[in-house]
């Protein structure tokens, strides 16, 4: 019942607006909710987009399944790999769609600022999810943890590496970071569309994910029909758009979701094909991208023992339950997800993804509680010190881990880009799909056939470190077309082929290539022979029968553009510590380096 207006509210009512106590002067700052919202979202922002401008490309995938398709789509031209084959369809085109949307409205700019571009919207899609889950924390379970928690993810250099990363798992985390906010702020249908949105288009395994509503909606609290029903409009809604894209895309029906789920557990091969792993892959990959964190939420087993039997004691168990059943799911669902991951045989460092938002709020919670249940109890100058050198050591490790991979292994996208002012844009064109024609006048029988006037840019054992065809201009300054090829190295895989060359999209995406597989066998006619190779790319290392050193041949080739490459295969002191985290002049002692160089041919 509402009071009327002018009168006094009565002491205890049920209707009565809380009162938060104000805080005092001697609090740590941790768990006051001061107004710095705009400095936090303004500070969280600028991290992402500089992961958008200097984050490094280490995985292939991202590269030929994602980054060429949408090349195709914008340009006419990309790579295409046997996921896109209309045999196989276990690629969705409507994901690709997603981001063809942004890239558009910029395709008039030089190719490698439209790839940034998509990079920093993604960066930015991560952030606001990032804030979202942050102020959800912060409301709803206490500030003090939500400040932990923006620690945690902000400087974590796994989430720094996917935030930019234009693949599935990491669109999953994401939407990760939206769903842990839906959840603690109990907004069950958008929360549920989250889920359904990141298994449809995404990765179907992220369903994993949303344990937590499963749980709470149908065991803990009677929202039977609610969750039926957001889950049926949310799951039929998206479907529906998903399969009309991709059908018209392939030409025949494709549900692309069910594919991958069919080929990596049901009746396909399966990703064993590309390498298998132990578990201590992941165990290694935890603790690179989160070091201390990993222990921190290793600390929450015995805390959580020991705040349980407190509770016991004291007779408050129910009340123990309701305020940690929502930490106590999110805990289970990465736990399942690691069981899940685990156990198969191929491993790679982007299926964690989905799951490093619930590695931050895990932290940040079991922080604060070792917080409240002991740190709590000294002064407040000493558990201020303890806090901060522990967050700083954080922080600390983190930067080196991500300085060390940009400067390990950022060489290839920075010779790829001054290649590209190297040879010059020629002619940069857009494909006008829709009415079946080119732009500022490029003859389609220049694109369509290879011409002998053609320059040919090569790679052989380097091509899974290509960082797409967004860094190779159409043509060059000359007006000559620009083309990338394979050359024959001891891999004895299945290399992507150019989408067939038409003036229409459709005709590309629906044909069925020639010499594809799903069983990564090796097709040969992916290869042309160095002497038709005007340029060449490659990473300085000892040569083979079949992977030359062209530093070797400097009557034959000369190098134009070289940066410094980490040298894998020499040793490392320390457990190649020293190699995963940048410590200045003992990491430049202790690794050795080779340089990743663009050689040109040498005119007869």
């Amino acid at each position: 019942m509402r009071n009327r207006k002018g009168s006094t509210p009565q002491k205890g009512r049920l209707d009565e607006e809380p009162k938060r106590p104000l805080p005092s002067r001697k609090e740590d700052s941790w768990s006051n909710e001061q107004d710095f919202d705009l400095t936090m979202m303004l500070a969280l922002s600028a991290f992402r987009m500089f992961s958008g401008f200097f984050g490094v490309i280490n995985d292939c995938d991202e590269v030929y399944n994602y980054w060429e398709p949408l090349h195709l789509f914008l340009y006419g031209e990309g790579f295409q790999t046997w996921e896109y084959s209309p045999i196989y369809a276990i690629r969705s085109y409507f994901y690709i769609g997603l981001h063809y949307i942004p890239a558009w409205f910029v395709s008039f700019r030089p190719k490698v600022e439209v790839f940034i571009f998509i990079r920093c919207i993604l960066s930015l899609l991560c952030a606001c999810g990032e804030y979202y889950a942050y102020r959800a924390i912060c409301r709803n379970i206490n500030a003090r943890t939500g400040r932990f928690f923006y620690f945690f993810s902000v400087f974590s250099p796994g989430v720094f590496l996917a935030s930019a990363t234009f693949l599935p798992s990491s669109f999953c985390m994401s939407l990760s970071y939206y769903i842990i906010a839906s959840f603690v702020s109990r907004r069950w249908t958008l929360g549920i569309f989250c889920v359904a949105f990141s298994a449809l288009v995404g990765w179907p395994f992220s369903a994993v994910i949303g344990l937590p509503f499963v749980v709470h909606m149908l065991f803990v609290e009677d929202l039977k029909s609610e969750f039926v029903l957001a889950s049926l409009g949310s799951g039929l809604g998206i479907g529906v758009v998903q399969f009309l894209t991709d059908t018209h895309y392939f030409g025949k029906p494709v549900v692309a979701s069910l594919n991958i789920v069919l080929y990596n557990v049901l009746s396909g091969p399966g990703p064993s094909l590309y390498g298998e792993e132990p578990i201590t892959f992941y165990i290694k990959n935890l603790f690179l991208n989160w070091n201390i964190a990993v222990f921190i939420i290793l600390l929450g087993c015995p805390l959580t023992l020991w705040r349980f039997w407190a509770s016991r004691r004291a007779g408050g168990l129910g009340a123990f339950y309701r305020r940690n059943s929502s930490v106590v799911l999110f805990a289970i669902t990465a736990a399942l997800w690691m069981l899940i991951f685990g156990s198969q045989a191929h491993k790679e460092e982007r299926f964690l993804f989905p799951i490093y938002p619930f590695i931050a709020l895990l932290a940040a919670v079991v922080y604060n509680c070792f917080f409240e249940t002991i740190i709590g109890q000294l002064a407040v100058n000493q558990r201020t010190i303890i806090t901060v050198m522990i967050l700083s050591c954080f922080a600390l490790l983190s930067t080196s881990r991500a300085f060390s991979v940009h400067r390990n292994y950022a060489a290839q996208s920075e010779i790829y880009e001054v290649l590209e002012k190297e040879l010059g844009s020629g002619v940069e064109y857009n494909v006008n799909f829709r009415f079946g024609m080119e732009e500022n006048g490029v003859n389609k029988d220049e694109r369509i056939n290879p011409g002998s006037n053609d320059v040919q840019i090569c790679v052989g054992k380097e091509w899974h470190r290509f960082p797409s065809s967004f860094f190779v201009p159409n043509y060059d300054r000359n007006g000559r077309k620009v083309r990338m090829q394979f050359v024959k190295s001891e891999f004895t895989g299945l290399l992507p082929k150019p989408f067939k060359a038409t003036m229409n999209l459709i005709d590309s995406t629906r044909h069925e290539p020639s010499d594809m597989n799903n069983m990564n066998k090796e097709e040969t006619s992916r290869y042309v022979s160095l002497d038709s190779c005007d340029y060449f790319v490659d990473l300085d290392m000892p040569a083979t029968e079949l992977e030359p050193n062209l530093g070797e041949k400097p009557t034959e080739w000369k190098p134009i553009i070289t940066r410094p490459f980490i040298d894998l295969s020499k040793p490392t002191k320390y457990f190649g510590l020293l190699r995963a985290f940048y410590v200045p002049h003992f990491s430049d002692k202790a690794n050795s380096m080779t340089t990743y160089t663009v050689y040109k041919k040498i005119s007869e």
